[in-house]
């Protein structure tokens, strides 16, 4: 689960991912007959893509849980599929009064069934949320003892992508990528990211007329909360406004998000029913700009099962040259005040330099330092102190794009 303190510092500084760049793909455009649409498409073009990075890290032992597998997420998983089980179940049993008697007794069963396992999953979740340590795996335990102290860490991860148009404006692309070792996602929650990846899982995509349907099976952020899994999307533009939803199949859940500006108001609504909690939320931010300074605000809205944080937040922003700081107050839930969470932040950027520092009202202080050493070559140092745990980082590596 992503740290409080940690999500919001880096939020606030908009610190690029220390261990991913964007890449610069190599194009080739083939005659092909193999990639065909309905009506007829004379070319192909195959984009090549890619990044590979070493670094040197010590996290305190928060990666050693990522390398044995992430347990809890896996036990909320297990226990939604089971609750979804169960209430399908439920209703199917209740609404089969016109069906045999031997209908209502197997579809008894059947519910009986999957309420027995939706306990046992909720049970399983509980005990693991009462002994994180008790209930780690052996596979954890390997873990714990091989990343002790500093360790190495290095990945590569490839893409190709293919597109085509036909004739009548309907474009297609389909691509897959693949990758091993291990990626450190500094700015998302410290953990090792196993960069393997199934060459059969294909993302495929078809637009037209300024909407994209794209399908990848679990391979679709959530709009609201990038750690779930969704496997289709719809996007395009509506009202002069960018929208977009996606869905989940398996566990039939979505999310949705709506932006655009109105009077020169930036104004960005999402929302779930899964966040990383499992619950639903919703949020809407606004800002505007004038000149060098932008005024930021947002109000977030949690159901219970997402912890009901409700917070609410002010900003602003000032760019002086090289130089921007940063500065929010934070409201946390309905009792709170503002002033009683606060993110500070200052990044520096000139030429081939960029900096950021970042703090809250915890003392949890963020630094990172990059150097792009050319062609897509670059040289990095981070280091974050979280205030009250043991989950500190510190990570030093070069990252290659091509």
């Amino acid at each position: 689960m992503i740290n409080k303190y940690f999500l919001r510092v880096f939020y606030s500084c908009e610190a690029d991912n220390i261990f991913a760049h964007d890449y610069t793909p190599k194009h080739i455009l083939l005659t092909t007959t193999s990639l065909v649409l309905a009506a007829g498409v004379a070319q192909a073009d195959i984009t090549f893509s890619g990044a590979t990075g070493i670094a040197l890290i010590d996290d305190n032992g928060a990666s050693m849980a990522a390398a044995a597998g992430d347990q809890r997420a896996a036990l909320v998983a297990a226990e939604r599929a089971a609750i979804n089980a169960d209430t399908n179940a439920d209703t199917v049993a209740a609404g089969d009064a016109a069906e045999t008697a031997a209908v209502q007794t197997a579809n008894d069963d059947a519910a009986t069934a999957t309420n027995t396992a939706m306990v046992a999953a909720t049970n399983a979740l509980a005990a693991y949320d009462a002994d994180p340590a008790g209930t780690n795996t052996a596979a954890a335990a390997t873990a714990r003892a091989t990343r002790d102290g500093m360790f190495f860490e290095s990945y590569y991860d490839f893409n190709v992508t293919a597109s085509a148009e036909s004739d009548n404006g309907i474009s297609v692309s389909v691509g897959f990528d693949m990758g091993a070792g291990n990626m450190i996602d500094y700015n998302d929650d410290d953990v090792l990211e196993a960069q393997g990846n199934d060459v059969g899982d294909a993302d495929v995509a078809v637009s037209y007329a300024g909407w994209t349907l794209a399908v990848d099976q679990n391979g679709i952020d959530n709009l609201f909360d990038d750690t779930q899994q969704e496997d289709m999307s719809l996007s395009g533009s509506l009202a002069g406004m960018s929208v977009a939803v996606t869905t989940d199949q398996e566990n039939d859940t979505n999310s949705y998000k709506v932006s655009g500006t109105v009077g020169g108001i930036a104004l960005t609504a999402t929302g779930t029913d899964n966040d990383d909690n499992g619950g639903s939320a919703s949020k809407i931010a606004a800002s505007y700009a004038m000149g060098d300074l932008t005024l930021s605000a947002s109000v977030e809205d949690e159901s219970l099962a997402s912890g009901a944080e409700d917070d609410t937040t002010v900003g602003l922003s000032y760019a002086m040259d090289t130089l921007t700081v940063g500065y929010t107050s934070i409201k946390p839930g309905a009792d709170g005040s503002f002033g009683d969470e606060w993110d500070f932040s200052v990044k520096y950027a000139a030429g081939a330099v960029a900096a950021s520092f970042a703090t809250d009202e915890t003392d949890a202080t963020t630094i990172i330092f990059d150097y792009n050493l050319g062609g897509g070559a670059s040289a990095f140092a981070a280091m974050h102190d979280k205030a009250g745990t043991n989950s500190d980082l510190t990570a030093v590596g070069l990252n290659f794009a091509f």
